[in-house]
């Protein structure tokens, strides 16, 4: 992968990103400090594409540079976000008020704005990128109407209303599209719409996309002792399943086989979560669910990455279950149950986007009871629409042990 800087061109090793953590520890270094790392190529391009006295001067979690020489009298507030692997991996237009809160809206929306915002005000090609714009079916409109292309970087356009924002308002219709309004005081409103789209959000392809999340979850650790992530579920809302158990039943993705339902013994008026051998299915699932309770496993991670290639890496259950503690959904569903080895699938859902990760988790009887080991095969970054699921016949929907597929077209 090639990276510019002052016409100097150098190459940097970051097949599949797996250097970054040590790349993190030489950015103490001033020679390091000039030369930022990138997760992807546009994001470079991008920031490379701004004034040099625009540009990050020290890896620090999230700075704003003011900056004078990208339109003339106006300063644009430029932000960036360095994660916690010393990776620059985020470059915009800090529009939003101090006064705002950033933690009630959706993050990645939030940084998706920014960078759209500033781009406009710094494509070489803005035809060509308000062409792009409405191509990738991302639209902006000016109280309601769509603006002339003069709009976008005169000083009564585009650039002074930014820094008049005032408040933020996202509309996320069914999961699929979103519509972002933002107040510019006196009467004055922008509004963005956007498709739920990962390539379009995250502005990287799914190489990127994978290659990211393989660097980020094989070297995350989590930094508390994670806290099980069990609902609340009341008497009330226990029904018996069979036998004793009982079953607390949540949401489901696509069918009812694939919920985030968990299972419960009662204990006189207290119900706790069913961990036995008595009640296999019922405790793995429990335990995919609530990254749980007794145990910290260790996941053997075989990742398929975009091309097929397959990386392989361990983490403790903790670990990877804290790195997709927030912005993801859960699902789970047992497949099989065979010469005490136990099969199941986790969905995890992207709330921002339309896409998911699989896992096809296996595990022994023994291990999952004792804490041992998980093997899983992790599918990352798939797009939604691209999921067909076939959950084996439908003559034996009761069944909690037979078996389905999830095949990705």
């Amino acid at each position: 992968m090639k990276y510019q800087n002052n016409n100097n061109f150098f190459f940097v090793n970051l097949h599949n990103l797996r250097i970054k953590i040590a790349l993190s520890l030489l950015l103490l270094s001033p020679t390091i400090l000039a030369q930022p790392i990138f997760y992807s190529q546009s994001l470079q391009n991008m920031y490379y594409s701004l004034p040099q006295s625009c540009r990050l001067e020290n890896p620090v979690t999230d700075t704003v540079v003011h900056c004078s020489g990208i339109l003339q009298g106006f300063i644009v507030p430029v932000a960036y976000n360095v994660d916690s692997y010393g990776v620059l991996a985020h470059v915009g237009y800090r529009f939003l008020p101090d006064s705002v809160d950033t933690q009630f809206f959706h993050l990645a929306v939030v940084r998706f704005l920014e960078r759209e915002a500033l781009v406009l005000l710094i494509a070489d090609n803005l035809d060509q990128k308000l062409t792009n714009n409405r191509e990738n079916g991302l639209m902006l409109a000016h109280n309601g109407n769509t603006p002339r292309r003069d709009f976008y970087r005169s000083k009564n356009g585009l650039p002074n209303l930014l820094q008049r924002v005032e408040s933020m308002d996202i509309h996320y219709d069914n999961r699929q599209s979103y519509r972002v309004d933002l107040n510019c005081g006196k009467g004055q409103t922008l509004t963005f719409f956007f498709n739920a789209d990962a390539d379009l959000l995250s502005d990287m392809d799914k190489k990127e996309r994978d290659e990211r999340l393989e660097a980020q979850l094989s070297h995350h650790r989590a930094k508390t002792v994670l806290t099980p992530h069990i609902p609340v579920c009341n008497n009330v809302s226990l029904q018996l399943l069979r036998d004793s158990v009982y079953v607390c039943s949540g949401r489901f993705y696509i069918i009812p086989q694939m919920n985030n339902n968990l299972y419960y013994l009662k204990s006189g008026d207290t119900p706790e979560l069913v961990f036995s051998l008595n009640w296999a299915s019922e405790t793995f699932s429990n335990v995919m669910l609530t990254q749980m309770i007794r145990h910290d496993y260790t996941f053997r991670i075989a990742h398929r990455q975009y091309g097929g290639e397959i990386l392989r890496y361990e983490l403790k259950s903790s670990d990877f279950f804290d790195y997709f503690s927030s912005d993801y959904d859960r699902y789970f569903s047992v497949e099989s149950l065979e010469r005490d080895i136990l099969k199941g699938t986790l969905i995890l859902a992207d709330r921002n986007v339309g896409s998911i990760h699989l896992a096809f988790a296996s595990v022994s009887l023994w291990e999952l009871l004792n804490g041992g080991v998980m093997e899983i095969q992790l599918d990352t970054n798939i797009p939604q629409h691209n999921i067909e699921t076939l959950f084996g016949r439908q003559r034996n929907r009761d069944n909690v042990n037979e078996k389905f597929e999830i095949n990705i077209r």
